[in-house]
């Protein structure tokens, strides 16, 4: 049954992963965070500019002047006496209003969006969403760290929900305590932690992370992780004990997920990901369900306005009652950034399951166009497969983001 399904399509598989494969030998990469384009900046790792050593969240003191330094577009020419390379004072915690002590990390996000989504010839549906309106903070006295998010969503989230209404929720999507070793190179954590697989960005509806269940939005789970961050060598695994904001038990995933990356040099690094997980209950199938998952990343910036990323993962999905169901999902992003501040993005995906093959294209533009503020828009445009026939979806994506 599942060699009849994928004859028409197998074909595909061998030119993506030789795409994947000729980007990683002959651009390298890295693992990223959620600005993965910080590369070009000679930035390949993620804990010397966050909290958490897998990127994203709150910023460090030094991240933030980097941030405000590098990240936004500038309208003028340092006074005199002043030196480009400071740091305006808007750049601390509330645009500098409160300076944390130093055992403390703080910092906020509300991001906004208007969806204009249109699926074959269906009238097209247009949303406003609030996807973010959270609260975060990491301490650290001594050895020991805490870390946690607590926000608010109007509607969805429930995967992070720690109340239970149909609408208008408290999420907290990470919360962990843990303790350091060496200078920070040694992290030893439990509680739930954003998963350490792939790319890690803020476009959790690309194929590599819906699909593989690792996005940042509400894919965290429970568990025990341990990483370590060298000069050259980054590493995450983690033991998963399932999502414990999600009922009942059988729902829970279990299983481990890790990654690896190396620095080839200071603009090319290249790593491997690779998860399994079980549980009794597939919250997608309502089966029982193991789920395997290995995959390839990338980053590369050949030149300063210009950064590479892509990342492949080959999907094994074993329900019970059926046979192994094989597939894949890819990505290729390129960013171009002409001026300080404003990017140009571009990127293709693919995906192979058991409906056939299906494609997508985005092109996009933001712009950080303040301090602790970007504007970004979208227009995607997707062949999704389906039983019978492709449909060709087309959608309209507007964020605003400020932080704190």
């Amino acid at each position: 049954m599942l060699a009849s399904r994928y004859q028409n399509h197998l074909r595909f598989l061998p030119a993506l992963f030789g795409l994947i494969a000729f980007a990683v030998l002959t651009l390298g990469a890295s693992r990223a965070d959620a600005y993965p384009w910080m590369i070009r900046h000679e930035y390949t790792g993620c804990s010397i500019c966050h909290g958490d050593p897998t990127g994203g969240g709150v910023l460090t003191a030094y991240g933030r002047a980097q941030g405000d330094l590098l990240l936004r577009t500038h309208y003028s020419t340092p006074k005199e006496g002043e030196e480009a390379e400071d740091p305006s004072p808007t750049a601390g915690f509330l645009w500098g209003a409160w300076e944390p002590p130093e055992w403390l990390l703080a910092g906020g996000s509300f991001r906004a969006a208007t969806l204009v989504k249109k699926a074959a010839s269906n009238p097209a549906d247009v949303r406003f969403i609030q996807m973010q309106a959270d609260l975060r903070a990491i301490i650290r006295p001594s050895f020991f760290r805490a870390g946690g998010a607590i926000g608010f969503v109007h509607d969805g989230g429930l995967a992070a929900a720690v109340t239970s209404m149909d609408k208008n929720n408290i999420v907290s999507r990470e919360h962990w305590a843990g303790v350091a070793f060496k200078d920070d190179q040694f992290l030893l954590r439990a509680g739930r932690i954003s998963l350490p697989f792939g790319i890690r960005n803020i476009d959790h509806t690309l194929w590599v992370r819906k699909d593989t269940r690792t996005e940042i939005n509400t894919g965290q789970q429970h568990g025990v992780a341990f990483s370590y961050n060298g000069d050259t060598l980054r590493a995450e695994v983690m033991g998963i004990a399932g999502n414990f904001q999600i009922h009942p038990d059988a729902y829970r995933e279990r299983g481990a997920v890790g990654y690896l990356e190396y620095t080839i040099s200071p603009h090319y690094t290249a790593g491997v990901s690779g998860l399994f997980t079980s549980a009794q209950l597939d919250t997608t199938t309502s089966t029982k369900m193991k789920r395997g998952i290995a995959g390839l990343f990338m980053r590369a910036s050949p030149t300063r306005p210009l950064v590479l990323m892509a990342e492949g993962n080959a999907l094994f999905n074993a329900a019970e009652g059926a046979s192994l169901a094989v597939g894949m999902v890819g990505m290729l992003q390129a960013d171009f950034e002409p001026k300080q501040g404003i990017h140009v993005l571009g990127t293709g995906e693919v995906r192979v399951d058991p409906t056939g093959v299906s494609a997508g294209g985005w092109l996009g533009a933001a712009w950080f166009f303040l301090p602790h503020a970007d504007v970004r828009v979208d227009g995607i445009v997707q062949s999704v497969a389906g039983s019978a026939e492709s449909t060709l979806v087309t959608s309209f994506l507007g964020q605003l983001h400020f932080f704190l």
